[in-house]
């Protein structure tokens, strides 16, 4: 299989039974911030990305439904329990294929306790697929001048988007929650974390030293003088270029001092670098265009010839997208699905031109293996000399019905008739080939 994206089209489902992993894949975070009463406050924060769930049409849109759990405990007694119904609406389609865009929300936990366990479930309703996570956590001491970091992707202008909890003043920050951020989508990773003082230490002249290392070597540190500091919360955000990070795993540490460390606080950071992938089944271009039309309901572009080949790589690239959503595949999957159904074709349908180009090799790349083979020969009565002809037979969608005959007699069986099956049409003089005493109840599925 060779893998080398643009329309919007229709396409013909492929009858294919998959089995669902019952795993539901998603982020999960926490983070420990001091009130206004210096109590600890935890912010749960959970990202599921689109492509992890399930979503059906409905109301001009495309809807997923996953039910949250979350049940707190301390020293072995319940504490309490909270059930939360996240909708998740999308209006296109591909966003469904997406890992890039993805569902966040966030939970505000009180700490009246110097300990929690949290044990957080979500399963999405229609694929039934399940997560689970425990976490334990310690309240921040009432003392503490640093909260923990929170790793973000971006800032940007409040737009009343629905990451109003997301909001710090007139500002959202969208979260990292898997501490994964790309190279090709942000120019920097941005930290946040909250500094906080006593009337006592207003004004005192604090160091701040942030330090990014990978392999036990500092690739960074940058020092902000802090000694301006005169409100007893304050929120401070910091960025950290990726321009000059190469893709891999990173430790950071953000150190408060006032002439000695008095406070550390490390975050993980894992900077990605996505390779564009096209994909493709076959080599030659025109070739997956001929692919292509056994598949799309709408007309392919007539320009085909004219395009330039960057554009024929990523209209083929969408299209292998699009198939895989409407089957609710992996782009990697369906066209492996595709390439072993081209195979079989060519190895039983070949004739004059390959297996996967005649009538059969078609009607077997779309529906895949028949349900039922029925195979005989016309009658004498026929206009014709006695030719081989098969029925195929579906029992799955529209159980569409087809039926080849050999017409040359060269083992490049066409198709003359078919019930079911709004992508075929039928011979007009179908029954002719056959013969007048053919028993059309052979056709019947």
């Amino acid at each position: 299989m060779k893998t080398f994206r643009l329309i919007a089209a229709v396409f013909f489902l492929l009858p294919i039974s998959l089995l669902a992993n019952q795993y539901l894949f998603m982020h999960l975070d926490s983070h420990r911030f001091l009130d206004q009463d210096r109590e600890t406050v935890v912010f749960l924060d959970y990202q599921i990305p689109y492509q992890s769930l399930l979503f059906e049409a409905g109301n001009g849109a495309y809807f997923a439904q996953v039910e949250v759990g979350i049940s707190i405990s301390a020293q072995d007694s319940l504490l309490s329990e909270q059930k939360i119904d996240d909708v998740i609406g999308i209006t296109n389609k591909f966003d469904a294929q997406s890992m890039q865009k993805a569902y966040f929300n966030r939970i505000a936990i009180p700490m009246d306790q110097d300990s929690l366990t949290i044990v957080f479930t979500a399963k999405d309703i229609l694929s039934e697929k399940v997560f689970s996570r425990s976490i334990f956590l310690k309240a921040l001491p009432k003392d503490s001048r640093l909260s923990d970091i929170e790793l973000n992707n971006r800032i940007s202008e409040d737009d009343g988007s629905y990451m109003k909890k997301f909001r710090r003043g007139s500002r959202v920050f969208e979260p990292a929650v898997s501490l994964i951020i790309s190279k090709n989508h942000y120019d920097h990773a941005i930290i946040y974390t909250e500094l906080y003082s006593r009337e006592e230490n207003l004004g005192e002249n604090l160091l701040l030293i942030l330090n990014l290392s990978r392999d036990d070597k500092t690739v960074m540190e940058d020092y902000l003088d802090l000694s301006v500091v005169n409100s007893l919360s304050n929120g401070l955000s910091l960025k950290i270029p990726l321009e000059d990070l190469e893709a891999g795993t990173y430790v950071g540490k953000i150190s408060l001092l006032l002439d000695d460390i008095i406070e550390e606080k490390e975050f993980d950071l894992v900077v990605s670098e996505e390779k564009e992938i096209l994909h493709r089944l076959f080599t030659d271009m025109d070739e997956e265009y001929a692919l292509m039309r056994y598949f799309m309901v709408s007309k392919l572009p007539r320009n085909w010839d004219s395009m330039k080949e960057e554009s024929k790589r990523y209209y083929i690239s969408n299209f292998w997208k699009e198939m895989a959503l409407t089957n609710r595949m992996s782009v990697d999957g369906i066209i492996d699905l595709v390439q072993e159904r081209v195979d079989h074709s060519n190895q039983y349908f070949a004739s004059i031109k390959p297996g996967w180009q005649t009538d059969m090799g078609r009607v077997y790349v779309r529906q895949g293996r028949p349900s039922d083979i029925e195979k005989g020969q016309s009658s004498t009565d026929s206009r014709f000399a006695i030719k081989d002809y098969q029925i195929w037979k579906y029992s799955t969608g529209e159980k569409p019905v087809y039926l080849f005959i050999d017409i040359q007699m060269n083992n490049n069986y066409r198709l003359i008739y078919v019930d079911g099956d709004d992508m075929e049409v039928n011979n007009p003089d179908w029954l002719r080939y056959l013969g007048s005493d053919f028993d059309e109840n052979l056709l019947r599925n």
